[in-house]
């Protein structure tokens, strides 16, 4: 009997997903052949201009040290590529976008040279970290050579011969970009080319790929297949749909658990979240991981910092932790530890004071968090239950695994609540795990956006 994942994604692909219908995807199921790293991994995005006072990949092997310290041991870089001057949105920046790529083959100039690229992968492995940059494959900026040495390469229209990027039927307002065509197979033989190249000649660890839904499945399978060649890689897509973990894609976005969890803090039910959970984990493959996450570059510009979005510090602490201890892997954006609370544009510089934080302590429960996270197996590998799946305000649930167990308890309410403990756990005892006090009643009261890690007390 095939499993339910696979019945769901033949309707899918039936009904108009992107891999074409009349091709056949032989299932690729995720981690195999993939190093342990990839499930262990908590990620953290830079962007290069505002990492470091400097701007520079040198300032960021400066700060390497405090990442680590911070509990994150995998680095995903923006985009590194010098950015497309023609049409380029400088009212909204003056740097523009770096996803307008002039050229792939390339570093950024304002971010150092190629020596200084591989200096800093260099640095990150000799600390036993790892680092992947973004990958833009959907789309080029409009001074790209390929523009006018390879016309055939991109879609056409009614702008100059072109078109900026159609994505679900409709024209997207990316007018600093124009959109490639992956009818040609030229054009998809030079996109595995550059993502071989930066593999095989600095050693990096693989990508993150900018609107990966955009791009059909047979390119992104075939690209990987040949990538992993040269090295086992990790592959994060932007995209939500399950079926990118078929073509070799080790993690995907949580988009829906993300926008759910928004409406949770706005007063919508916390079982609305949960069964969002449940269908999701019940579509992805075996192996297969969501990118759990409160913000990243787009949502930090666009809507707001997560103390904004979540209620204050101690709000967005509960989100994160909410978010992160559902099976999958972190992501910590750039700054987002300092406890920034103005939206921060990715087409222009912005001064953090990284020595200073905001809110230092939202930057202790970060670094308190993320190291206790790395040391969980319950955290990074454990089974999820929900034990109160109908909850409305304060939910239980717990994570693990054979060798470790732990029992969580998060308040998404910005008032006191008191929870009734579920039977399940009820007759034994549990120490949390940062304030060593114990659990043996069978209420708890939590005070506003309060949240609770517990362990087994060992006698």
């Amino acid at each position: 009997m095939r499993p339910l994942f696979y019945l769901v994604l033949s309707l899918l692909i039936a009904t108009g997903c992107e891999a074409p219908p009349e091709q056949e995807l032989p299932p690729v199921p995720p981690g195999v052949g993939k190093p342990e790293w990839i499930a262990d991994a908590v990620l953290y995005e830079i962007f290069v201009p505002d990492f470091s006072p400097e701007g520079t990949f040198q300032g960021v092997i400066r700060r390497l040290d405090s990442l680590q310290a911070l509990g994150v041991n995998t680095l995903w870089l923006m985009p590194i590529h010098p950015v497309g001057k023609k049409r380029a949105k400088t009212d909204i920046g003056p740097l523009g976008s770096p996803y307008a790529v002039r050229d792939y083959y390339a570093v950024n100039p304002d971010y150092g040279t190629e020596e200084d690229f591989r200096a800093l992968v260099d640095s990150v492995h000799a600390r036993g970290m790892h680092i992947i940059i973004d990958l833009v494959a959907n789309h080029t900026a409009w001074d790209h050579p390929w523009v006018t040495e390879h016309p055939d390469w991109y879609t056409p229209g009614p702008i100059d011969g072109f078109t900026y990027p159609v994505l679900n039927g409709d024209t997207t307002d990316w007018t600093d970009v124009v959109d490639l065509n992956y009818d040609n197979p030229e054009l998809r033989q030079a996109m595995i080319e550059v993502m071989q190249y930066w593999v095989r000649e600095f050693d990096i660890d693989g990508y993150r790929c900018d609107v990966a839904h955009g791009v059909p499945l047979d390119f992104w399978k075939a690209a990987i297949d040949s990538v992993e060649k040269i090295k086992p890689v990790l592959m994060l897509a932007e995209a939500a749909e399950p079926e990118m973990h078929l073509v070799g894609f080790d993690l995907t976005y949580a988009w829906p658990f993300y926008h759910q969890l928004k409406e949770v803090w706005r007063g919508a039910p916390l079982h609305t979240l949960v069964r969002q959970v449940d269908s999701t984990l019940g579509l992805l493959p075996p192996g297969a991981r969501r990118l759990r996450f409160t913000t990243n570059h787009d949502e930090t510009m666009w809507d707001a910092p997560p103390p904004v979005l979540f209620g204050g510090d101690k709000g967005s602490m509960a989100a994160f932790v909410l978010a992160t201890s559902m099976p999958g892997v972190p992501l910590l954006y750039n700054g987002q530890e300092l406890g920034v609370r103005e939206r921060v544009s990715f087409f222009a510089r912005t001064p953090y004071n990284w020595e200073a934080p905001e809110s230092p302590a939202l930057y202790a429960f970060y670094r308190r968090y993320l190291n206790f996270y790395r040391a969980s197996e319950a955290l990074r590998h454990g089974e999820l239950t929900v034990l109160n799946p109908e909850a409305d305000d304060v939910l239980v649930y717990l994570r693990a695994t054979e060798a470790d167990t732990l029992l969580l308890i998060v308040n998404v309410r910005n008032r006191p609540e008191t929870v009734a403990l579920p039977e399940g756990i009820r007759g034994r005892r549990w120490v949390e795990v940062f304030a060593s006090d114990t659990l043996a009643a069978d209420t708890l009261q939590l005070g506003p956006y309060n949240y609770r890690i517990y362990q087994p007390l060992r006698p």
